[in-house]
């Protein structure tokens, strides 16, 4: 094809392609952004502009491919109908002369389109939602001119009133906020507070890391209170002792991860937050069961084992007992268990008989990692050394700021390489291990169908976006004497429904069938590669 006439088409492709896809993104950008503006994120006006420029891209996606298609359309239409076509046939050039610029409009297309799905749209996905959660400054700023408590996983922080430091002097810290009147609270499953403190001041230092903000706090004239102990404590100053992660959004959702990323969270799924807080529950069941082993072991040897509490009394409870198995304290035959209150100076302060004790460890502390033991006994007969004239009897009674016994409970999380093969060796022994690790297992092979869905998606929208202009192109060229959004809907059809394959074939992989998601996620493109095909045919054949 002469260069001239090359030139001239693709400078015509291009000019409707992009004004159509300009239009195309900026109303479905509009979109995009009525969901975030009707919910509770605060989102200000400048934050909606900066959302809505930042949506052009990810909808360029749709836009794009749809564009290109109409484009081809409108211009191939224009050119048949113009009679630019036939001319072009009667000096002899051939068919795949006259549609070598949408050819070269669709390759260039294809790899256009699988560098934005691949690399550049995932980001601004990330970027997309930071804009809508805010950073953890905004989210302050607006809770406390709401009088709304933040939250951040199981957190809930709520204060008088705050101060903004940029860069404190003295610290690596990102920013540091300074509260006033503030009351945090660690809620459980169920929705109820587990534990809270209340201080007349707190410093919240932010640390951001790869794909992780960590909020370190400090409190000063702090009152805690702790459902699983039941008691208050008052602390001068309060630091918990580790610090609260919040996960970013590029690395909490698949897609808004790039290729790479998703590749590399497959090869390590540790790396994804959803697993890698059940290898940290996996850690502590590791941990509980060690602990109870340790006790138990004690338990056979001595009969007995001594847990300090977890205050500045410097009281123990000494518990006479001959196993502990699954969690349960079982007693001899002539020796029932028996647990025994002794204070700082090693005399007894009261005796517990129960029918039944059982011994759990519970995380504390507004971390959640302040791990503690907890014995709950049920149907106790309690008697006041040393005479125990007149014991009594109580349904239930329960410490628990006990201590861990044996292995550290509070240690360093293990590597997910040695806890895995820590947990398999312990499988055997513990049903809570072996549960845990299945959980792994499922969440794994999820992650795996998550990252192959999406690999695969993107590659299968590249594709379309390639094919579609050179579609539309042969279809106009093949309906030249319908009307140009006749031929468009022909092509537009089978490329919608294209989609819907796309999308319904990357619920098959998720669903663990890969080889169905492939076939139903591919088969949209082979219909649209098999018109084109029969088109250009035909076009061959006159």
């Amino acid at each position: 094809m002469p260069y001239r006439l090359f030139w001239y088409t693709t400078v015509d492709l291009l000019r409707v392609i992009c004004f159509a896809a300009a239009v195309l993104a900026v109303v479905t950008a509009f979109g995009a952004v009525i969901k975030p503006l009707s919910g509770d994120a605060p989102l200000s006006a400048v934050q909606a502009i900066k959302y809505v420029g930042l949506s052009l891209i990810p909808m360029m996606q749709y836009a794009l491919p749809f564009a290109a298609g109409f484009g081809a359309t409108i211009v191939f239409h224009r050119m048949a109908s113009e009679n630019e076509i036939m001319a072009m046939s009667v000096v002899g050039m051939r068919y795949r002369s006259i549609l070598a610029p949408v050819l070269a409009i669709g390759l260039a297309l294809a790899i256009l389109m699988a560098i934005l799905v691949q690399s550049v749209i995932p980001r601004v996905y990330a970027v997309m939602g930071r804009v809508i959660a805010g950073d953890v400054t905004a989210l302050f700023e607006h809770a406390v001119h709401q009088g709304t408590p933040v939250r951040f996983g199981d957190m809930e922080i709520w204060a008088e009133s705050m101060r903004v430091q940029a860069e404190p002097s003295g610290s690596d810290a990102t920013e540091r906020i300074e509260l006033t009147g503030m009351v945090a609270a660690r809620m459980g499953p169920d929705g109820s507070i587990e534990s809270d403190v209340s201080a007349s001041g707190a410093v919240l230092d932010l640390y951001e890391r790869e794909g992780i903000m960590l909020i370190r706090m400090a409190m000063d004239d702090a009152v805690s209170w702790e459902a699983a102990a039941g008691n208050l404590r008052g602390f001068p100053r309060l630091e918990p002792t580790h610090a609260i992660p919040v996960p970013l959004p590029e690395r909490t959702e698949p897609m808004a991860m790039t290729g790479s990323e998703l590749k590399a969270v497959d090869a390590d799924p540790a790396r994804y937050p959803a697993i890698a807080s059940q290898y940290a529950r996996l850690d502590d069941t590791l941990r509980q069961m060690r602990q109870r082993e340790d006790m138990d072991r004690r338990l056979q040897a001595d009969g007995e084992v001594t847990l300090p509490v977890a205050d500045r009394t410097g009281h123990t409870w000494r518990i006479d007992a001959a196993r502990l198995k699954g969690g349960v304290l079982r007693g001899g035959k002539h020796a029932p268990v028996r647990i025994t209150e002794v204070d700082a100076d090693g005399t007894a302060v009261r005796a517990f008989l129960p029918q039944r004790a059982l011994l759990t460890l519970q995380d504390g502390g507004l971390d959640g990692r302040d791990r503690r033991l907890a014995l709950t006994m049920e149907d106790v007969e309690v008697r006041d050394p040393p005479d125990a004239a007149r014991p009594n009897q109580r349904a239930a009674v329960t410490i628990a700021n006990l201590r861990p016994f044996g292995t550290d409970q509070n240690g360093e999380d293990a590597e997910p390489a040695a806890l895995l093969e820590a947990a398999e060796a312990a499988a055997g022994r513990s049903k809570a291990v072996a549960a845990s690790l299945r959980g792994i297992e499922r969440s794994t092979r999820s992650l795996h169908g998550q990252v192959t869905s999406r690999l695969w998606r993107r590659w299968a929208m590249a594709v379309t976006a390639g094919l579609l202009p050179i579609l539309g192109a042969i279809l106009a060229l093949n309906m030249r004497a319908a009307q140009p959004l006749a031929i468009y809907l022909v092509g537009f059809v089978p490329a919608l429904l294209n989609l819907v394959l796309i999308s319904g074939g990357g619920g098959f992989i998720r669903q663990g069938d890969p080889m169905s998601g492939l076939v139903v996620m591919w088969s949209g493109n082979v219909v649209l590669a098999a018109i084109a095909a029969v088109g250009w045919w035909r076009l061959a054949r006159h």
